[in-house]
């Protein structure tokens, strides 16, 4: 994809959520394009796997996006090392959680809201000085299900909804500053999160009044068929689009990317009812 590269052709960004996944395979394209790049990872294996695929110029951070203090901290390191570049952020560090509102761990469902939105809110805020001094981007990731809301998804979907409400409101609140915002919103991924998801989905299950987890069982079923029948995409891919973000001069506010995101995007089209009663018989034909 062809990129514009803007005025301050040093570029420096921070990614979170760099230990697996699109996270991961952004931090290696970067690094490999020229970027300086600022890897946040919460352990030291994973900091060692990024420094043994990777040059100098990558350089790994520990930092958990939920300790204010730890943002703190990388805040004043990071602020050093990137004087002189222009400064992005991509907010990619984030977790799922599926399945029925009913039988989800209420423990589960505060972790992700912190992780997905708070999170999210505290990095920006943070190193929102150095990214508005330098006129860099904001760069969201996003889900399809930040545009449709679907069962098995609500506590998920919520926090997508969340990251595109933020992405609208400060892509205006920073125009005066040069400060562009993107939110990139992901279809399926071909990563080892499948896997993670169905195992987590057992624990639910197991852990839940088996009366009521074989309330929603067809519920269920059927997404789990769904989301191993949807077409996925490599990481590499949503790197290059996020590289398109953070650095051409005519950068969009919504990327789509992969047949997922696209069919969310259509179906959120459909109007309410339609939408319900097309869902409810594909759940329970």
């Amino acid at each position: 994809m062809k990129t514009e590269s803007k005025t301050n052709n040093k570029q420096a960004v921070l990614i979170t959520g760099t230990s697996t996944g699109i996270g991961y395979a952004t931090a290696i394209y970067l690094d490999k394009a020229g970027y300086k790049v600022f890897a946040s990872v919460r352990k030291e294996a994973d900091k060692q796997k990024l420094m043994n695929n990777s040059s100098s110029n990558l350089i790994p951070v520990i930092m958990d996006v939920c300790d204010e203090e730890a943002v703190n901290i990388a805040y004043h390191q990071i602020k050093k090392q990137a004087e002189g570049y222009t400064f992005s952020l991509v907010n990619n560090a984030g977790v799922s959680l599926n399945g029925p509102l009913e039988i989800l761990p209420y423990s589960d469902i505060k972790m992700l809201l912190n992780v997905n939105i708070c999170g999210l809110l505290c990095v920006t805020k943070t190193f929102l000085p150095l990214i508005r001094n330098t006129k860099g981007r904001i760069v969201n990731i996003s889900s399809g299900h930040g545009l449709l809301a679907i069962p098995d998804k609500s506590v998920y979907a919520a926090s997508k909804f969340a990251v595109q409400a933020i992405s609208d409101s400060l892509r205006v609140e920073l125009k005066p500053f040069g400060v562009k915002v993107s939110n990139i919103v992901v279809g399926k991924i071909n990563t080892n999160v499948l896997d993670k998801i169905l195992d987590d989905r057992k624990k639910m299950i197991n852990q839940a009044e088996p009366e009521t987890a074989k309330l929603y069982s067809t519920q269920m079923e059927y997404f789990d068929r769904e989301v191993k029948n949807l077409p996925g995409i490599e990481a590499v891919e949503v790197a290059k689009v996020i590289a398109d973000a953070v650095s051409n001069v005519k950068t969009k506010a919504q990327y789509l990317v992969g047949p997922g995101a696209k069919k969310m995007k259509m179906l959120a089209c459909f109007p309410q009812a339609i939408r319900d009663n097309m869902l409810y018989k594909a759940i329970y034909k």
